[in-house]
């Protein structure tokens, strides 16, 4: 950790915020009930403790200890007890009461000194300002008291703010006092889904190129940075997983339980449809593992690229996951004559420009079944169709709502994979994609976070997030 910064302990956070807390600070978490603020607050003392060896205080005047051990074990297999034995101490003091808040303050002070603490979690200032009969006893007090803890001690404070429900205000007159850092987390509806997101509303001596972002209590309290590619060399060796008679595996565990617990059903049509600001890369992500599984079993693979991509590029995606060699003998893709190609490659499969020769523009759509029936039977196996949205509107001008049905009827009837995609710009097509495939993903922009679900059937929220230490080269988490 850089010289003053002291590490969160929340996983994604720190890349963000310059490494992290700025050394013996005072931070506001703010949020509504339910947003993961006492999560927040646990994390920064456990991950202290056990990470960083950094003694830390829990204080109290919310819930109970034995409920905050219950609730924090329960839900998020943090073991206090284990963690408190000298390293992390509880302080409750749920029945404090005016008279006696004085007391506790310096009470909390001593134990601070006493455990030589370097974080102190208050939980929360909202509970505790309610014991005061004014808001401006409680902010000299708290100046006065957590002043002299940051400034003599130099311990790290979160201060927890309930924010009611439906209100955007921060505490009781919160906004007067003056904090190092103000963080406020939100859950909020997208389409029916819940969501959770995280604002730096400010942290002193800190630049930011985004200050709201996305996160997740899946397994603690976890920040998704912005979604980017990474290339790097020597990445894991990509595992097949083998399929069932009944599905197809993603090459994806986490989207295969999305999926059910096995993945794709034999003979099912999907689309992928593409919010706006979302790179081709995020799709590709998603994509690549489930091509790379029916190449590595020795299925076969036919494509309609986007219509950025050409045979060279869909190559070089998938034969990082699968070797060149299995890419030319299992793979086609179609692209129109080009003499800068070599069009003799085995996984080059050529058609017409409608805009050039005068041919039926479902020729071109008979060569592709060709192509697959083909492949298919050399193979002796069912294969996997990808077929992009806004190549198909230009290739086959004529491509309508039966043209796609019938497709679909096709494949339920031969048992293959086909995956459609889809981009805002073709929303006429989307909605024919939509009304016909019997499972719809769709893939949007959130806060820089690419983000997954179902619309049908139905699912909850993934973030999309490249991990170049697994085979596959992503990771799905459930926002929840």
């Amino acid at each position: 950790m850089s010289e003053d910064r002291v590490p969160s302990g929340i996983d994604g956070l720190d890349s963000l915020i310059d490494g992290g807390f700025p050394e013996g600070s005072l931070i506001l978490l703010a949020g509504n009930p339910g947003t993961g603020k006492t999560v927040f607050g646990v994390q920064f003392l456990c991950k202290g403790a056990k990470d960083y060896g950094e003694n830390g205080i829990y204080v109290s005047f919310a819930e109970s200890e034995d409920t905050l051990f219950h609730n924090m074990s329960k839900l998020f297999g943090y073991d206090l007890k284990t963690v408190e034995d000298g390293k992390v101490k509880v302080l409750d003091f749920t029945t404090v009461t005016e008279k006696g808040l004085s007391t506790i303050l310096e009470m909390i002070l001593e134990e601070v000194t006493a455990l030589k603490a370097k974080r102190l979690v208050i939980d929360s200032f909202s509970a505790m300002a309610q014991a005061f009969k004014e808001p401006i006893e409680a902010r000299i007090i708290l100046h006065n008291i957590l002043g002299k803890i940051v400034r003599q001690l130099g311990c790290t404070i979160i201060l927890i703010v309930e924010v009611p429900t439906g209100s955007e205000k921060i505490g009781v007159s919160i906004e007067e006092f003056v904090a190092d850092g103000v963080i406020v987390l939100r859950r909020d509806d997208y389409d029916g889904r819940l969501i959770r997101e995280i604002e730096i509303e400010k942290l002193r001596g800190t630049r930011f190129e985004n200050q709201r972002f996305l996160f997740t209590l899946h397994k603690g309290f976890q920040v998704f940075p912005p979604f980017s590619h990474k290339e790097v060399e020597n990445p894991p060796k990509f595992e097949p997983t083998k399929g069932t008679k009944t599905h197809y595996p993603s090459g994806i565990p986490e989207l295969d339980e999305m999926l059910g617990g096995e993945g794709y059903p034999r003979g099912c049509s999907v689309l992928y449809e593409l919010g706006e600001n979302v790179p081709v890369d995020a799709l590709d992500a998603v994509i690549n593992p489930t091509i790379a599984n029916f190449i590595m079993r020795e299925r076969g693979f036919i494509t309609i690229p986007i219509i950025e991509y050409g045979p060279e590029d869909v190559r070089k995606m998938v034969s990082a996951f699968t070797g060149e060699e299995k890419f030319d003998e299992f793979a086609r893709v179609l692209t129109f004559p080009n003499p800068l190609l070599d069009m003799n490659k085995p996984y080059i499969v050529t058609w017409q420009d409608p805009t050039v020769e005068d041919i039926d523009a479902m020729e071109n759509f008979n060569r592709y079944i060709q192509a697959a029936v083909e492949l298919s039977i050399k193979l002796g196996k069912n294969i996997f169709h990808l077929l992009s949205g806004d190549n198909l509107a230009y290739i086959v001008q004529r491509f309508t709502s039966g043209v796609i049905g019938r497709s679909v009827i096709a494949n339920r009837l031969g048992k293959d994979l086909m995956i459609y995609t889809s981009k805002p710009s073709l929303p006429g097509m989307t909605k024919v994609f939509a009304d016909t495939v019997s499972i719809h993903f769709k893939i949007e922009e959130r806060n820089g976070s690419m983000i997954l679900f179902g619309k049908k059937p139905k699912t909850i929220i993934y973030n999309i997030e490249e991990d170049t230490s697994r085979g596959c080269h992503v990771k799905l988490t459930p926002i929840v």
